[in-house]
């Protein structure tokens, strides 16, 4: 046989082995169970927080592969993993849809947990992200802000573009979030100090707030949430989170400058869990603090490093219905994942 016949009928064997099992690999789980768990507070306390596991991009999602992807990577090689270069926002859907921001890398990934697909977008037509720093999902919708090209830009789950607004409104927008009662985002304009209101079609509202140390006043705000018919706020360099309801009126501030404990050096990610519990990701401090409906400080865990339940430059927050606490952990270029356990903190 020549060698020709040889090598036709090696593609044909591996054809068929890959097309059939041999060459597939199964889902893995999403995240495996830690054992012992890791908790916190530890014991004797009871435990209120577990940790669930890491993201550091696609590799994470434990997707497997079909023989028909087996196949072609056995001929032009495994694709190479996206990953995360330095998280800052998160946002999750019901229907297991992630959002990240990620602004090194200048774009945004879609993540659908159910399917394990993942999906980065560094820009849409003609255009580039410069500086992805926020991300809200409003429905089937996600809108972007980019801090540095001055507007909010607008996706579909499978990242392609809708709309762009706000360029002629914007300084700095970082932080946004959808609230479906009224059908607006808030955008947390970061350069002008204020809030700045668009409705669902991009068409601007009002500004909520100024610069200053009054309640109601921001002095460089980051990252936002709403929920339970309220908005927080995180108020970076006022060193406070402020609540405020959806019109805009200031109905608490928590948190001030200091280094004790339920004190802010730079207060970013902000989230509420199904009790109504704040939680508070603060930068310099490398933790995540849990403040009660009061502004009473309840718990705290975390430190700088990279183990588990470590960070570093820990920024955007998120908690989805499952009660599970998605932190974007910018400077170990990864996310990390929690769950609240449920009770009173």
């Amino acid at each position: 046989m020549c060698w020709r016949g040889v090598r036709t009928q090696l593609g044909v064997s591996v054809v068929s082995c890959c097309l059939a099992t041999g060459c597939a690999t199964p889902r893995g789980e999403l995240f495996p169970a830690v054992d012992p768990a890791v908790v916190w507070p530890q014991a004797p306390s009871k435990p209120r927080i577990r940790y669930i596991g890491a993201l550091a991009g696609s590799h994470d999602l434990n997707a497997g592969r079909s023989g028909t992807e087996a196949l072609a990577a056995s001929f032009r090689g495994p694709r190479p993993p996206i990953r995360f270069s330095g998280p800052s926002a998160i946002a999750v859907r019901a229907d297991d849809w992630l959002a990240v921001a990620d602004g090194p890398a200048a774009g945004v990934h879609i993540m659908h947990l159910a399917s394990r697909t993942h999906r980065f977008v560094g820009g849409w037509r003609d255009e580039r992200f410069a500086l992805p720093v926020g991300v809200a999902w409003a429905g089937d919708r996600l809108f972007v802000t980019d801090a540095s090209r001055g507007e909010v830009i607008e996706l579909d789950s499978e990242g392609r573009f809708q709309n762009r607004f706000g360029h002629d409104t914007l300084e700095r927008p970082v932080g946004v979030a959808y609230v479906p009662d009224h059908e607006q985002l808030y955008v947390v304009d970061g350069g002008a100090h204020r809030l700045a209101v668009f409705d669902r079609s991009g068409a601007f509202v009002r500004t909520i707030g100024e610069r200053g140390s009054l309640a109601g006043q921001f002095n460089f705000p980051s990252h936002i949430c709403y929920n339970r018919g309220r908005l927080l706020v995180a108020d970076s360099a006022n060193f406070r989170v402020q609540v405020l309801d959806s019109d805009g009126n200031c109905l608490r501030t928590i948190g001030r400058k200091g280094d004790g404990a339920g004190d802010f050096s730079l207060p970013k990610g902000v989230a509420l869990d199904s009790d109504g519990h704040l939680y508070v990701a603060d930068a310099r401090f490398e933790n995540i603090q849990v403040f009660d409906s009061a502004g009473s400080l309840l718990m705290a865990w975390g430190d700088e490093g990279n183990g588990v339940g470590q960070f570093a430059l820990p920024a955007g927050l998120a908690i989805d219905e499952q009660d599970r606490v998605w932190v974007a952990d910018a400077g170990n270029r990864r996310i990390q994942v929690f769950a609240y356990l449920g009770a009173a903190l």
